[in-house]
Parts: structure tokens; C-alpha cells; sequence
């Protein structure tokens, strides 16, 4: 786990240095910027709008919950269905 995580730390230190490398390349070695991160543009983005509205009315046996209790129950009176058409011979002990 230790290599792994040293590997990370490493790998994130290599892009770190290389954006700030590049951003003061880009301008001439003489100019002053700031640090640049790369999550520095991540704050700049609008939020993201996620909507949780649940519609609770209408079909609810369009609910796969539903459905699913349905072909359950539909299964069990298959099967009881079958057991009682078989019939229930008796048991002959012979001795």
C-alpha cells in the first residue's frame, strides 16, 4: 500500500510542477505569476443542478418493486397449483 501511495504522491507532484513550469514558460521568465493548481479551474465552473423531484402519483403498478412481488406471487400459485394437480398418493409401508 505504501509503494502504491508514494507512486500517487509522486505522480501528482510530476503534474503539479509541470502546470506551474508551463504557465511561467508561457509568459517569460521574467514575469511573477501565481500558483496554479489544477483544481484552481474547478472552482470557476457553475454548480451543478441536480434535480430530485419524485413523482409519487400516477402507476404504481408500473413500479418495478410491484412487478417484481407480482411474478413472485404468480410463481407461488403456479407451484401450489401444480403440487395439488399431482395429487398426494398415500404412503405404503410394508412390512
Amino acid at each position: 500500500m505504501r509503494p502504491m501511495l508514494s507512486v500517487l504522491a509522486f505522480l501528482m507532484m510530476l503534474y503539479v510542477s509541470s502546470t506551474a513550469s508551463a504557465s511561467s514558460a508561457a509568459t517569460g521568465p521574467a514575469a511573477i505569476t501565481a500558483p496554479t493548481s489544477a483544481f484552481a479551474t474547478d472552482a470557476q465552473d457553475p454548480p451543478i443542478k441536480v434535480n430530485v423531484d419524485i413523482d409519487k402519483g400516477g402507476r404504481w403498478y408500473m413500479s418495478p418493486v410491484w412487478m417484481a412481488i407480482g411474478g413472485i406471487a404468480l410463481v407461488v400459485i403456479i407451484l401450489l397449483i401444480v403440487m395439488a394437480s399431482r395429487g398426494g398418493g398415500t404412503t405404503v409401508v410394508r412390512g
